[in-house]
């Protein structure tokens, strides 16, 4: 097993219930890891997943293994070319595309309903993700990035007090922080210096100016991804 690879708790079937259908846990924590695995590119696009490979990976039977492929299909972060035949998925232009095109729309309302109802603990988090952030990008740890440009999106979302926002947030996040993990290098200094005008805009409790600074920083996000995405770089295939 990688030693990259954490290892989920060992399924032993030990439990109420069919050996056909492990508990909702576990098969929850092969996900995640599993999620995490391929935003973090050590599983890369178009690479050959078997649920044997996965089950040593993990530490677990095979059969979480197969619950989570299938629930990240349906995320589209795996891709079957047929029958028992999957890889991580590749992502297009299009759907790179048509993401932030949902980004405009989710995100921009979440910013400005988060400049209107922001607490003080919401203010807080939003502050400290921030320098978090700053810091990671000053002292060159970039591989922190990703999660920390999430973690920044999110706590937007969970500022506007809305839990239909916060869940269109997530069901997004992960292809977010895919898309940027391919792009971070050359966009994260101009990428935190908008987030800390969206910040401050939120602080600043006005609406039309976060939605504007959060609708830009989309827009320039998108430029940058399909830029490179024509350059090979991004969560491509290899060759």
């Amino acid at each position: 097993m990688p030693a990259t690879a954490p290892r989920a708790d060992v399924y032993q079937g030990d439990y109420s219930g069919s050996m056909s259908t492990p508990p909702v846990n576990l098969v929850a924590q092969v996900t995640q890891l599993l999620r995490q695995d391929i935003v973090d590119g050590r599983l890369e696009p178009g690479e050959r997943l078997t649920e044997a490979r996965l089950s040593e990976r993990y530490g677990v039977s095979r059969v979480p293994v197969r619950e989570a492929l299938r629930m990240l299909e349906g995320e589209g972060f795996i891709a079957t070319d047929r029958p028992r035949m999957r890889t991580v998925a590749v992502i297009s232009d299009q759907d790179a595309d048509d993401l932030f095109t949902v980004r405009v729309t989710v995100e921009g309302l979440t910013a400005a309903r988060a400049a209107q109802e922001i607490t003080p603990e919401g203010l807080r988090t939003l502050r400290s993700i921030l320098a978090a952030g700053q810091e990671a990008l000053a002292t060159g740890r970039t591989e922190l990035l990703p999660q920390l440009n999430t973690d920044l999106h999110r706590a937007i979302a969970a500022a506007s007090g809305s839990a239909m926002l916060v869940s269109l947030f997530n069901q997004i996040s992960g292809k977010i922080a895919w898309i940027y993990r391919g792009t971070v290098e050359t966009r994260a200094p101009s990428s935190w210096a908008e987030h800390a005008e969206i910040v401050g805009a939120i602080m600043d409790r006005d609406p039309d100016r976060a939605r504007d600074l959060v609708v830009a920083h989309i827009e320039r996000s998108r430029s940058t991804t399909l830029r490179d995405a024509g350059a090979g770089t991004g969560p491509r295939a290899g060759d």
